[in-house]
């Protein structure tokens, strides 16, 4: 068992409980996780289809690109949101509804966007 060093800086989590801490870790799992690999994988796929198709096939990999790089942003402003979860001095506690809202807004926009790209052809 590893014991902790008590020459160590104080970190920030230590004064939360427990299930707090456990609540802070999914929220980085989720926003600083899941929206980084979907951001990498769609920037990925961008990269793939501007390098292997030909021109005509440009704006879709434009539009995959936008939407990685979206997706990304929002993660990152997530992200920097976790310390206002837990601020003891804020009354409401806010969920990221109007994320995933802006979220599905944005896919949906950019699937219409390829579909019309594709039947465009």
């Amino acid at each position: 068992m590893v014991r902790p060093d008590n020459n160590r800086r104080p970190s920030t989590l230590d004064i939360f409980s427990n299930y707090l801490k456990l609540d802070i870790r999914a929220h980085q799992r989720t926003y600083e996780g899941a929206y980084t690999r979907t951001s990498i994988g769609c920037l990925s796929f961008s990269i793939l289809i501007i390098k292997l198709f030909s021109k005509e096939f440009l704006p879709i990999g434009l539009i995959y690109t936008l939407y990685g790089f979206l997706v990304f942003l929002i993660g990152v402003y997530q992200t920097n949101r976790v310390e206002k979860f837990y601020n003891g001095h804020l009354e409401m506690f806010k969920t990221a509804g109007d994320t995933v809202l802006l979220l599905s807004v944005i896919s949906l926009c950019s699937y219409i966007g390829v579909l019309a790209l594709i039947l465009r052809m």
